[in-house]
């Protein structure tokens, strides 16, 4: 590692110490508080040869051994990068901690199961040629293509370059995805039928999933208490104004743009079906009693008084099966994959030596 690069993860993690309190230090991992940076370190060296032996010893320790061949800790952290960077908008503290041991795990898994796949591929298209040469041609059509995509050789070289790709390496591992792929394709997507009556099974057995619940999409007024001094009288009697208004025809949505102090006034108060089905149970329950184009009562709650009107409404329904069986065949479908996928993978390790080190 060079000096810059040592000096910025130090300093990173000297202004941790300075915001945190020692007893969090103390229990956060330093691996998590470093992940960011060791990952750009990674994806920035790594690919150019420019880590030192002792960087080299860290990130290549050994996480698993599949018959003759490694996986390091490097592997692993690369392949994660995308699924960590998510994670760090979504989870803070512990959770996100608990996220990152999970993704490792997962990641190792993956990678262990990709080495058993290409190991079992190299067998089946070590001794046929004819699938090699197929292989080799199907390779050479796709890296033609990305050079031509990007207009030339050496301008597919500086991208590769400019983005820690090794081209020969990426070459490699793209080989390695067609020949998994195939393999796959013929132990298990093609051996997956899925008969119509299972689909018409499924679809009888779980028609709750398919049942629509009646939505209401509506316009709002409401007139807070807090904005009149917390003055009940008050407020019901600018709230009876406004009923006297809309009782002689005045449009709702102009009022509600001139007096609601809820959410939506500038938008005449209009809310939509999602937003609705958030609302205290008590104003739902009299927004679903009303019918279409209907205007509420005043009612009460805690913070003010409400108007309600309809704007439309989606009956409850059940779908019908000529509507979802595209949805259920590509559900069982999925399931059948990842079922008989497990089982493929699982019945190749059993002739594949497999140890993880912790």
């Amino acid at each position: 590692m060079d000096c810059l690069a040592l000096l910025a993860m130090t300093l990173t993690y000297q202004i941790y110490c300075e915001v945190h309190s020692k007893e969090r230090i103390m229990k956060m991992s330093i691996k998590y508080i470093l992940i960011p940076l060791f990952a750009a370190f990674i994806t920035s060296t790594v690919s150019y040869g420019t880590t030192d032996d002792a960087n080299k010893s860290n990130i290549n320790s050994i996480k698993a051994i599949v018959d003759d061949e490694i996986i390091t800790q490097e592997e692993v952290i690369k392949r994660s990068l995308a699924a960590i960077k998510e994670a760090q908008g979504k989870y803070r503290g512990n959770e996100f901690e608990n996220k990152v041991d999970e993704i490792f795990k997962n990641t190792l898994d993956e990678l262990i199961d990709r080495k058993v796949l290409i190991k079992e591929a190299n067998k089946i298209f070590g001794t046929d040629e004819a699938k090699k040469k197929d292989l080799e041609k199907d390779l050479d059509s796709f890296v033609k293509g990305a050079v031509k995509n990007v207009g030339s050789l050496s301008k597919y070289y500086e991208i590769a370059e400019s983005q820690g790709i090794n081209p020969i390496e990426k070459k490699k591992e793209l080989k390695e995805d067609i020949m998994i792929d195939r393999i796959m394709k013929e132990n298990v997507y093609n051996k997956i039928i899925i008969q119509p009556k299972l689909l018409r099974r499924y679809y009888i057995e779980n028609i709750d999933e398919f049942r629509q619940k009646k939505e209401v999409k509506l316009r709002h007024i409401m007139i807070k208490f807090s904005t009149h001094n917390n003055n009940k009288e008050e407020t019901f009697s600018i709230t009876q104004q406004i009923m006297k208004r809309l009782e002689k025809g005045e449009d709702f949505s102009n009022l509600a743009k001139q007096f609601s102090e809820a959410v939506h006034a500038e938008d005449g108060g209009l809310w939509s079906f999602e937003e609705v089905n958030e609302l205290r149970k008590d104003l739902r329950d009299v927004v679903y009693s009303l019918k279409d184009n209907e205007c509420s009562k005043i009612i009460e709650s805690p913070v003010g008084y409400h108007i309600f009107k309809i704007e439309l409404i989606k009956p409850a329904k059940t779908q019908e099966f000529e509507e979802v069986q595209d949805g259920i065949y590509k559900k069982i479908f999925r399931e059948e994959t990842i079922r008989l996928k497990h089982q493929y993978i699982n019945s190749l390790k059993t002739g594949v030596f497999i140890k993880i080190v912790n």
